[in-house]
């Protein structure tokens, strides 16, 4: 464990030394960190979130993908409706070489929902849209970013870390039980934790990106021109529905001096003239803009201590597949039930489980973003494009997110082969009824900070419990609370039992089903533990590895 850090900057601001206490600090408000407060603060911890900027983000054209497996987070945390609202969905994708047209492909025909996937296809959303309402959502829970606030410094120990803070000129010392780093590539909690980023950054390649107004393109589609040098790279023009603008990439090349044209709008039309000479369209002064260089780099671990990493300040990869800000995302759903259950009792050992389940699947996007990056920006970009949102299977790649699991970890066990579905694969959607006949989905039983224990059949298959009689079918054995308490398990475990039926067999499909069946779903919607059947003392041993024990 890190147990101190000093700093010799000489700071003149003003110093006061009032110390304000928290369960967690959260650096960072981008979607990763406000993703990670709302789970932390659901499940009653105590958390503040500083960010560095004065104001926040209210343009741009970055993090603008989402992925079925984000939007089922989002479900998980209440703003999947807030979200879908506002984005666009299976957006068509025409490709030029020039001003011809080669083709119009659309993403509907090979993504649609199904009752075990209910989000299909990657939604089109700016950032500065989903910061906004997972911020509304998390000022829901009582919690309000603190802007104007830079992380300078922070010790640790044993029981916790000591932050120091500038806020609009005064320096403050802030003392939580853990700090989480969710700021970014530049990361200042990574650097002063000292770990390493590994990788590389492709200097060779720029891209100048920017939001503007465009007139004479239709809307219903984004329009990607292909070029034998520079692939799809050679200009993208996304309509983006939320802003009534458009987002604009292109690649370019760095002059005899070394230097990149300036991203003006005079830029982007000699580009627009250049690579797709459509007549009658007018592109006019952007409203935001930036240069982008992909940089594929990673840690080689999350965690010193009571300070962990979570998203960009852990791993970077290039845009390609649109993977950044949705690995961050389901990096922080994965953190913050853990954090949530160590600080209420938890051996600390389950914090270790983060790296050990998130670190592959980081490693594994950095490998295939890097090899779609590559595909993009290759003589047959437009057709890697083309399967990238209509045949994802050709790609070799789940970019969905979908098929992200952990099976063979260290929190997952199959008590027999009932269920095709194995301990650490992601728990399917599917309808079902309540033991009354009510209708529901799983998604509605499985929301929330809290385990939840599918019984499912005719017949409940757990033994040694006692009478349910008089209680509700969708809840079983219960506290008023709605949880239920095994023997050596406190109820502040959260452990809610749902007894289900499956009258279309949808559950039955969806898990694999050979019978009636117990499966405990894990707090960020991942399998624990199935089998036919089960006993109290059976859950309660195995989840007495990483919930709060009596």
């Amino acid at each position: 464990m890190r147990t101190a850090h000093t700093t010799h900057t000489t700071h003149t601001t003003q110093m006061t030394h009032t110390t304000r206490t928290t369960e967690v600090l959260v650096v960072g408000s981008g979607p990763v960190g406000l993703a990670l407060a709302i789970g932390l603060a659901r499940a009653g911890v105590g958390c503040r979130v500083i960010e560095r900027e004065p104001r926040f983000r209210d343009r741009g054209v970055r993090g603008k993908g989402i992925n079925p497996r984000t939007l089922e987070v989002f479900d998980d945390l209440g703003v999947v409706e807030a979200i879908l609202d506002r984005g666009m969905l299976d957006l068509k994708v025409r490709t030029y070489e020039g001003s011809r047209l080669l083709g119009e492909a659309d993403p509907a025909t090979g993504h649609r929902p199904t009752p075990d996937r209910p989000y299909a296809g990657m939604l089109l959303l700016g950032q500065h849209h989903t910061e906004e309402v997972l911020r509304g959502r998390l000022a829901d829970h009582g919690v309000t970013v603190e802007t104007d606030t830079e992380l300078l410094d922070y010790t640790q120990d044993a029981d916790g870390v000591l932050a120091t803070v500038r806020r609009g000129g005064r320096t403050e010392r802030l003392s939580a039980r853990f700090l989480v780093g969710c700021d970014g590539g530049r990361s200042t909690v990574r650097k002063l934790a000292g770990i390493p980023f590994l990788g590389e950054t492709w200097e060779e390649e720029r891209f100048l990106m920017a939001s503007m107004d465009v007139d004479g393109l239709d809307t219903d589609a984004m329009h990607i021109w292909n070029d034998p040098r520079l692939g799809v790279g050679a200009l993208a023009m996304i309509p983006m529905r939320a802003d009534t603008n458009w987002a604009v990439h292109a690649a370019v090349d760095p002059d005899e001096h070394g230097e990149i044209p300036a991203p003006t709008a005079e830029t982007f039309r000699h580009l627009f003239a250049e690579r797709a000479g459509l007549p009658g369209v007018t592109l006019h002064e952007p409203i935001w803009s930036s240069v982008w260089r992909p940089t594929v780099r990673m840690v080689e671990r999350y965690r010193d201590g009571r300070v962990l990493l979570v998203g960009d300040a852990a791993h970077c990869q290039s845009a390609a597949g649109g993977q950044g800000m949705n690995t961050g995302i389901q990096d922080a759903h994965n953190l913050s039930w853990k954090l949530a259950a160590v600080l209420r009792g938890a051996p600390d050992a389950l914090l270790d489980s983060y790296q050990d389940e998130r670190l592959p699947v980081a490693r594994a996007v950095l490998a295939a973003t890097s090899a779609q990056h590559k595909a993009l920006f290759s003589a047959d970009g437009a057709r890697a494009l083309t399967d990238q949102f209509v045949n994802p299977a050709a790609t070799g790649t789940d970019f969905t997110g979908l098929s992200v699991g952990y099976r063979g970890g260290p929190l997952g066990r199959d008590l027999d082969d009932t269920t095709g579905i194995r301990a650490g694969d992601r728990a399917p959607d599917a309808p079902c009824t309540t033991a009354d006949g009510t209708p529901t989905r799983l998604f509605d039983l499985l929301r929330g900070p809290h385990f939840t224990l599918l019984t499912i059949g005719e017949h409940p298959a757990l033994t040694g419990l006692p009478s349910e009689a008089g209680l509700p079918g969708s809840v079983g054995l219960a506290t008023e609370a709605g949880l239920y308490a095994l023997p050596g398990l406190p109820g502040a475990a959260g452990l809610r039992r749902s007894a289900v039926l499956d009258p279309d067999g949808h559950v039955a499909r969806a898990y694999g089903l050979r019978g009636d069946a117990v499966v405990l779903v894990r707090p960020d919607g991942y399998v624990a533990l199935t089998g036919a059947t089960a006993d109290p003392g059976t859950i309660a041993g195995h989840l007495g590895g990483y919930a709060p024990v009596a």
